[in-house]
């Protein structure tokens, strides 16, 4: 069987999508993967990493332009569908997985007109503009979160989780007993805003007791803000990038985070409290709304980005550290929207839609 990927823009889409890859090929070797991006997403150089066939099409967004950058998008997804129909009748997938974002639209345009079955995976709360749009030309839509089946027209809606890269679920490292330990990242690049915040928190980490702090920076911070900690006493351990996110997730007893998908499922599948601060201007809000249904189910806090001072993260993690039990409640509790083996259910289902079509 022969599956065409759609996963472009930022690590949130092309992360699931290669995890569906390689789920897909897992099952049987037989089995092929193409990815279809465009080139001036992260895709470029994180998909054929893995080892993936990788091609290009044309594609933009709509939103928070003027009207002739619109008609100008308009003609652009004219082009892409006419790519990507043009892949679609060379490649001959036996079915289009679209991971939502921009890229997704063209294809699983194209692959409506071309009656291929064809999918769509909904990573966040509140579905994007994209895949409101692809849940009416889609075969069946994949969500993340169980709260999302409400913002979608009825149809063939399965409640799948968030893929996650295997190798992100080994992990043998054990936290030294009677320390407190905090983790911080704002993502891949790290994030400047909760980067500073950090800074104004560490005089208040200097009177905690037996506490860790690890913290990865981003490229761009790095130097300033390890600078900044061997000013301190504070224990710590800071890094502008790591390919060992379970390494930290294990040792951690609170994840201070952006509250992406991929993000909130890896604490979940990792049982670790929050303190999220979303990402202001992501599309639609949509951090913001990932953010606030965990808080809902008591598996974290929201700090808004501006909120987010050291005296506001230093009442947070005090709580948290005088309450042991509501620490471990509150993992529980973000543990529960974890679903298991989420690109297998996926491809299942991809299977038995396509049989039965």
């Amino acid at each position: 069987m022969k599956l065409l990927i759609s996963a472009g823009g930022t690590g949130g889409h092309i992360f699931p999508g290669i995890a569906v890859a390689e789920a897909f090929i897992a099952k049987d070797t037989n089995n092929n993967v193409v990815f279809i991006g465009t080139t001036y997403g992260l895709e470029g150089k994180i998909i054929p990493q893995y080892g993936f066939k990788l091609l290009y099409i044309k594609a933009r967004q709509f939103s928070g332009r003027n009207v002739l950058y619109k008609i100008a998008t308009l003609i652009r997804l004219l082009q892409g569908i006419y790519m990507c129909m043009g892949i679609i009748k060379k490649e001959k997938p036996d079915a289009i997985l679209g991971m939502g974002g921009f890229t997704s639209v063209p294809t699983i345009l194209a692959g409506f007109l071309l009656g291929i079955p064809r999918f769509i995976h909904e990573q966040n709360v509140q579905p994007g503009l994209a895949n409101k749009i692809l849940s009416k030309y889609a075969t069946a839509t994949f969500i993340s979160f169980e709260a999302t089946r409400g913002y979608l027209n009825k149809g063939s809606i399965y409640h799948t989780g968030n893929p996650l890269r295997k190798t992100l679920k080994v992990s043998q490292e054990k936290k030294l007993e009677g320390t407190f330990v905090i983790f911080i990242f704002g993502g891949s690049r790290g994030a400047r805003s909760i980067n500073e915040s950090v800074l104004t928190l560490l005089p208040y980490v200097e009177s905690y007791k037996n506490t860790i702090m690890y913290h990865q920076t981003g490229s761009e911070d790095y130097m300033r803000i390890k600078e900044a900690y061997e000013t301190t006493n504070v224990k710590h351990e800071v890094f502008p990038f790591t390919e060992q996110m379970e390494k930290y997730y294990s040792l951690s007893d609170v994840v201070i985070s952006r509250a992406g998908a991929t993000t909130i499922f890896e604490l979940a599948y990792f049982k670790k409290a929050a303190i999220l601060i979303p990402y202001p201007f992501s599309a639609g809000g949509h951090q913001w709304k990932n953010a606030t249904h965990i808080e809902s189910i008591g598996g974290g806090y929201v700090i808004g980005n501006d909120e987010a001072t050291g005296e506001r993260l230093h009442g947070v993690l005090k709580h948290l550290m005088d309450e042991p039990k509501l620490l471990k409640e509150m993992g529980e509790n973000i543990g529960k929207i974890y679903v298991d083996n989420a690109a297998e259910r996926i491809i299942r289902t991809i299977e038995d839609e396509r049989m039965s079509a």
